[in-house]
C-alpha cells in the first residue's frame, strides 16, 4: 500500500512540474513604415497560415503589444482557439516577461512583439546565452523553462512557406 502511494505522490509531482513553453514571434509584414501600421495582405496571408502552425501547440493564452500590426498578426488564431487576446504596452517586455512564467506555469503561451522588443522578452524570461537576433518574419520561437532544473532552453522554427513561395514565384507577383 505505501508504495502505490508513494507511486502516487511522485507522479503528482510529475504532472505538476510541467516546462512551460512561451512561443514568441514577430508580427507578419506590416502595410507601411507608419508607427502604427496594419499588416500588408501579404502579412495577414502569413498570420492566417500561423493558425495551422501554432494550433497544435495548445496555447493557453494570447499576448499581443498594443500596436495593430500584432494583434493583427494573432487574430486568426485567437478566433480558431476560442482565445481573447491579452495587450501589452510596448515597451513592457521585461514586465511581461516576469509575469508569463508566473501566470502560466506549467503552459504554452503566444507572445507576438517586434524585432527591437523581443530581445528583451527572452532575456526577462531567463535565457542568458547568446541567441540569434530575433528578426524575419518567417519564424518563430520557442522558450522552454524547464520546471525541474530551472534552465531555459530557445529553439528556432521556420514557418512553412506559401504555395506561391514554395513554387518560386517571384514575391512581386503574390497576391
Amino acid at each position: 500500500m505505501f508504495h502505490r502511494l508513494l507511486l502516487a505522490w511522485m507522479l503528482c509531482l510529475g504532472l505538476a512540474a510541467q516546462d512551460a513553453v512561451i512561443v514568441f514571434l514577430r508580427h507578419a509584414e506590416k502595410a507601411s513604415r507608419r508607427t502604427n501600421a496594419e499588416l500588408s495582405a501579404s502579412g495577414k496571408q502569413r498570420a492566417l497560415r500561423l493558425v495551422e502552425e501554432l494550433s497544435p501547440f495548445q496555447p493557453v493564452a494570447l499576448y499581443a503589444s498594443n500596436l495593430r500590426r500584432t494583434q493583427q498578426t494573432l487574430e486568426p488564431l485567437s478566433r480558431q482557439l476560442h482565445l481573447p487576446l491579452q495587450i501589452y504596452e510596448r515597451g513592457q517586455e521585461w514586465a511581461l516577461g516576469r509575469s508569463l512564467l508566473a501566470r502560466h506555469p506549467g503552459q504554452t503561451v503566444v507572445v507576438c512583439g517586434h524585432s527591437d522588443t523581443l530581445m528583451d522578452l527572452v532575456k526577462a524570461l531567463g535565457l542568458t546565452t547568446p541567441f540569434p537576433e530575433i528578426s524575419g518574419f518567417d519564424r518563430f520561437w520557442m522558450l522552454r523553462h524547464h520546471a525541474t532544473s530551472g534552465t531555459v532552453t530557445l529553439e528556432e522554427h521556420r514557418q512553412r512557406p506559401a504555395p506561391s513561395e514554395a513554387k518560386g514565384t517571384p514575391a512581386a507577383v503574390r497576391p
